[in-house]
């Protein structure tokens, strides 16, 4: 169970994850002011800060456990429009915070381990460095662009200009899984499997269907928005929106002109969509084009303004915490901490802090391999929220 994210629990997180990040930057600066001295002694401002951050991670803990879990939100009065001023899926800090942490730690590890410049070791911790930085900037159009890909940006752009959209009232219903087996397109008789992630919907004045292969299914995909990336940013979307607002009346919108996002080359056209409670709150999403020409079709879907005086933004997302990924990334962490230390008080040998550095990175790779997979993992096996189907190519039956 996903817990809601309080202040406090907020607040201690933030808490831990900056002293993090601060002691990683006092490693740095006592290392460049240290170039071309003997001075091998304690690192007294990166231990405070590294201590200040366990203290925040175990404070955080306990605060978040404490926190109720999310429930669905009580539903609101019917909004009569549309609106107009709608915010984009919000910047997943702590998973930023924590990508950073992950691409400066190795650095801390080698150099509070090979301290002496000149040596082979020691001009490990640069080039180590050099990595992170590129790896840094290589993830920097994701945090400069926003968490809504092209197609979406640009039809919240023209909603806020206050141009007509096509509209229905509707509901949500469950979010879906849907598995699909295919033949490699690569010609060597492999079965290729891709996992898509949806969310049914209800047009107000149509039956509720669904399964995705039933006659009359309406439905919405998962956004993605760097597919290099894999932050599967649309698929929490939908599942942190769904756990609040399932069953949520509102009004289901798509671009009037949806027919100019269909013609992508390379790659299966799909529409940009919203989904405005009447709470007030956004999914954002997208559909595919025949699904729209259907829904116009039967009169379901109609042009219609927005509203200047209302607004709706996402849900709020809930705790970072994911009792299956950080019960064993914490301790894992504390690992590389309790490694690191003894080499950054200066009171071991050399062959020690050696040791204590190749223990800490091999934690640390560990830690970082449950950090990128454990959360994916849980979502997807949530079978609670998600309702699973699978889908076969009719060629290979």
């Amino acid at each position: 169970m996903r817990h809601r994210s309080t202040a406090l629990s907020a607040t201690l997180g933030g808490i831990s994850l900056v002293a993090a990040l601060g002691g990683t930057v006092a490693v740095l600066v006592e290392a460049v002011t240290r170039v071309g001295s003997d001075d091998d002694g304690p690192m007294w401002t990166a231990l405070v800060l590294f201590g200040l951050a366990v203290v925040g991670c175990a404070l955080w803990l306990f605060a978040v456990r404490a926190a109720p879990g999310v429930a669905r939100l009580p539903d609101g009065p019917v909004r009569a429009g549309i609106p107009r001023h709608l915010a984009p899926i919000r910047r997943n800090w702590p998973h930023i915070g924590q990508v950073l942490l992950f691409l400066l730690a190795p650095y801390v590890l080698v150099r509070v381990a090979a301290p002496s410049a000149g040596s082979v070791l020691g001009e490990l911790p640069g080039f180590l460095l050099l990595i992170g930085t590129i790896a840094a900037l290589a993830r920097l159009p994701l945090l400069l662009s926003g968490q809504l890909p092209p197609p979406l940006r640009g039809f919240r752009r023209r909603v806020a200009s206050g141009q007509p959209v096509l509209a229905t009232r509707a509901r949500l219903g469950r979010p879906l899984r849907v598995d699909v087996r295919t033949a490699s397109a690569t010609g060597s008789g492999e079965i290729v499997t891709s996992v898509a992630y949806g969310l049914a919907v209800t047009p107000e004045g149509a039956r509720e269907v669904v399964s995705p292969q039933d006659e009359g299914f309406f439905g919405v995909e998962a956004v993605d928005e760097r597919k290099m990336y894999r932050l599967t940013i649309g698929e929490r979307h939908l599942s942190h929106s769904v756990a609040q607002l399932a069953g949520h009346q509102g009004w289901f919108c798509v671009p009037r002109e949806w027919r100019a996002y269909t013609g992508v080359r390379g790659e299966r056209p799909l529409v940009p969509a919203f989904f405005a409670s009447d709470t007030g709150h956004v999914v954002w999403a997208a559909i595919e084009p025949v699904l729209v020409e259907t829904a116009l079709a039967e009169g379901l879907l109609t042009p219609r303004e927005t509203d200047i005086g209302l607004r709706a933004a996402p849900v709020r997302r809930p705790s970072f915490y994911l009792a299956r990924a950080h019960d064993r990334l914490l301790a894992l962490g504390f690992g590389v901490v309790l490694a690191t230390v003894p080499a950054m008080t200066g009171l071991v040998p050399a062959w020690a802090t050696v040791l204590f550095g190749v223990a800490g990175l091999a934690l640390l790779g560990r830690a970082a391999y449950v950090a990128v997979t454990a959360p994916y993992r849980f979502q997807v096996q949530d079978e609670r929220l998600w309702k699973h189907f699978e889908f076969t190519d009719p060629a290979l039956r």
